[in-house]
């Protein structure tokens, strides 16, 4: 059963992939830019340097995308009040041409999670947070270990 589900997270994953590079090109975004403005908009204003932890973006390639982001109106950027130096980056009104571009599988989704018991719906949705849990355990020692190799 495990090599089932693992199997069927992959299928999910390249599904997702699929339909966030097809909004980003309806949208006129790279398929990345996704990552960032997703982090922003459920998370809220943020932190370049929270961006990166959350994305993996690195900071010299953030610079660049943020930039343009924020030149194609779909961000802002202000002062950090805790910190002068950084920005804080907040989303704008062009977030809903994303969440139009989600709209029909958002919806397909409720429907799917309004059919089950709300036991089962519990279960599934801690599944997904272990899962979340467990790929960025992976993610932070794939990285420690590439910086340790480096150095």
């Amino acid at each position: 059963m495990s090599r089932e589900l693992n199997g069927l997270i992959r299928s999910l994953r390249i599904e997702l992939g699929i339909l966030n590079d097809r909004i980003a090109e309806t949208v006129g975004l790279n398929a990345r830019d996704l990552d960032i403005l997703d982090v922003i908009d459920r998370d809220g204003p943020c932190t370049p340097k929270y961006l990166a932890s959350r994305t993996g973006v690195r900071a010299a390639t953030l610079t660049g995308m943020l930039s343009r982001l924020e030149a194609d109106r779909w961000i802002t950027r202000s002062r950090d009040s805790e910190d002068g130096r950084s920005a804080q980056l907040s989303s704008t009104a062009r977030f809903t041409e994303l969440h139009a571009g989600y709209a029909a599988a958002d919806e397909q989704v409720r429907k799917l999670a309004a059919s089950l018991d709300p036991a089962m719906r519990e279960a599934i949705a801690a599944f997904l947070a272990e899962v979340g849990d467990v790929a960025r355990m992976a993610s932070d020692d794939l990285s420690l270990r590439s910086r340790e190799n480096r150095s």
